[in-house]
């Protein structure tokens, strides 16, 4: 059974990167029923085919010869994060310190007696076209705005609304790294998003809307990463995006800039297709979802509203929108995580100095803070 399921990891890596057999066969420099043989498990791979295999599939060895609790520990979500390219071994500590934080987000659940993971509902479907990823995206979207009760209107503070269904969103600077955020999901810390607040306010925005898709959509999701590798900008530069990344970036599109909203508003300001001089207009539509300029040129892009060389033009001359670009502080926590730390204080779970812990300050600010809060402790 092991050449089979050489194969069926092989497929998964192939299918995941939206390859066809002819497309790797090509790479691999054998003939397509080749392919089709290592796949099903009727013809062994040697060492030599299996190191190009990996190569050209972006994955491990590991990943396709471990079987057992081997590489259930490679697959672990943490030991994935820390392997990532895009993370420097100098932003490690900021990893750490986003882990613990999750994990004492969950003691704070505990101390207030609440379901430390609250359900969420989940999309969740294998993807195996790019046409089925931007069409599972888009669907996908508009089910979840359904879902959440949000109807067409911009959601500027997504994160606040996320916090409220128990996804564990944290805010870090990692100033030399390559990745806007991560998020992961495994039985101990449920869901967590990371973003990189170092990014401005719209890719912050639109990386945790890229996180929330892969959690609602990806089977199974265990930590994906997002940065410019994988973002909407590398896939129309022929950039090979894995298929999920792709139907990640339309969901988050989707999810932002709802299609029927911006036929509407596009509708009011007699914007014509491939309008070169309506870039007030767009700007306009930056501010109102919250967006980056590049994002909504995107948008406009893939909902046929602009071709390929307007889409290029406006890309080569970028405007900003009048979003002031602030940074949050250092480390910013989620205001539910803020509001359960004080609640375990104020019902004598905690004391003072763990107080201070949680929200990584010392003990004069904590006491500053139940001070002006006028936090009074009863024991429940």
């Amino acid at each position: 059974m092991y050449p089979k399921y050489i194969g069926q990891r092989i497929k998964t890596a192939r299918v995941n990167l939206g390859l066809s057999q002819d497309n790797l066969a090509q790479q691999l420099g054998v003939h397509r029923p080749t392919i089709s043989q290592i796949e099903s498990g009727k013809r062994a791979i040697d060492t030599t085919e299996l190191v190009a295999l990996s190569h050209i599939l972006k994955q491990p060895l590991s990943f396709f010869v471990e079987t057992d609790q081997d590489a259930e520990e490679q697959d672990n979500p943490i030991n994935i994060l820390y392997r990532a390219e895009d993370i420097s071994e100098n932003e490690k500590p900021v990893i750490d310190d986003f882990l613990k934080i999750c994990k004492d987000y969950i003691e704070l659940e505990e101390f207030n007696d609440i379901d430390k993971h609250l359900p969420f509902p989940f999309w969740k479907k294998p993807v195996r076209s790019k046409r089925e990823a931007i069409e599972d995206g888009e669907r996908a979207a508009t089910s979840l705005r359904r879902q959440l009760e949000l109807g067409a209107s911009p959601v500027k503070d997504l994160a606040a609304i996320l916090e409220n269904h128990g996804i564990k969103i944290i805010y870090r600077s990692l100033k030399s790294s390559h990745a806007w955020g991560f998020s992961i999901s495994n039985k101990e810390l449920g869901h967590c998003i990371f973003i990189n607040s170092s990014c401005i306010r719209e890719r912050r925005l639109f990386t945790l809307a890229h996180e929330l898709g892969h959690i609602y959509m990806d089977h199974k999701h265990s930590v994906t990463i997002f940065s410019e590798g994988n973002s909407p900008g590398a896939e129309i530069k022929q950039a090979k995006t894995s298929l999920p990344e792709v139907r990640a970036n339309v969901f988050a599109a989707a999810f932002l800039m709802p299609k029927e909203k911006i036929e509407k508003l596009l509708e009011n300001s007699k914007f014509k297709k491939n309008d070169t001089s309506a870039r007030h207009i767009i700007r306009y539509l930056c501010h109102y979802f919250g967006v980056s300029y590049p994002a909504m040129v995107y948008r406009l892009y893939n909902l046929n509203y602009i071709g390929n060389k307007v889409r290029d033009e406006l890309l080569q001359n970028p405007i900003t929108s009048s979003l002031e670009y602030s940074e949050p502080e250092e480390i910013r926590f989620p205001e539910r995580y803020f509001t359960l730390a004080l609640e375990a204080y104020r019902s004598m779970r905690i004391s003072v100095g763990k107080l201070a812990d949680y929200l990584r300050i010392d003990l004069y600010d904590a006491r500053r803070i139940i001070k002006e809060l006028d936090i009074q402790q009863t024991r429940q």
